[in-house]
């Protein structure tokens, strides 16, 4: 293998817990549903509970119906527009999200030992951006790309945002190593890209952390958090 030069990193769950913007989005759509007069009580850990018991679908509408609101289209809408943009008609609230406690210090080693940096990362844009703005991502990496900005259809596994990372940072693509959680989805991007095999992270807290792996060749190693990243890294470069 050539050595490794740049180092790429899923957001949810791997940086970040998932389930930390999740709840966080939950709490706000309460304060709305509160401030339009709709709800009478909190229904953030109602939300919480829906979204444990069967996943993100339709929790808005499960939840309201439960509580005796008539819950429409429009209505539900607007609900998913403010989860993930954590903005209340007053203004916007800052999530209530943070890196896990080993990303700070291993972005910093990697970068003392000359590594390029970047973020790639999924799902609707208005949630990414807040997500990567209350984070401050863009003061710890090279380069965030959210592959939203050019529609779904370029969502992972679609290998252009690691094709465009690396030409970006001008790093060749043999040279470069992704570091993500979801075996669904994140892995056959970079190997379509021409990258090394990736990192498979699995926290504790992780959404897919029991998801089975992918296909053999897509995963080079697999870490629990991120403090022995670099002798990994060492290992694979």
């Amino acid at each position: 293998m050539k050595p490794i030069l740049l180092v790429a990193f899923d957001l949810d769950d791997t940086l970040y817990p998932e389930r930390a913007f999740v709840r966080s989005g939950f709490r706000v759509v309460s304060e709305y549903l509160l401030q339009a007069g709709l709800v009478a009580r909190p229904l953030a850990a109602d939300f919480d509970v829906a979204f444990e018991a069967a996943g993100s679908g339709h929790v808005f509408d499960r939840v309201l119906t439960a509580a005796g609101v008539r819950c429409d289209p429009a209505l539900v809408e607007t609900l998913v527009a403010v989860y993930r943009s954590h903005r209340l008609p007053s203004g916007p609230v800052r999530p209530d999200i943070q890196f896990y406690p080993d990303v700070v210090p291993a972005l910093a080693g990697l970068r003392d030992g000359g590594l390029r940096l970047g973020v790639i990362s999924d799902g609707p844009l208005p949630a990414q951006r807040t997500k990567v703005e209350a984070l401050g991502v863009a003061t710890h990496v090279d380069a965030v790309t959210l592959t939203d900005e050019w529609g779904r259809d370029f969502w992972k596994p679609h290998p252009r945002a690691f094709r465009e990372m690396a030409e970006r940072l001008a790093v060749p693509p043999a040279a470069c190593v992704y570091v993500a959680d979801n075996p669904a989805k994140d892995f056959d991007g970079p190997a379509a890209a021409g990258w090394q095999a990736s990192v498979r992270i699995c926290r504790a807290d992780g959404l897919h952390s029991d998801a089975a792996p992918p296909a053999q060749g897509r995963i080079a190693a697999s870490v629990t958090d991120l403090e022995n990243l670099p002798e990994v890294l060492d290992r694979l470069g």
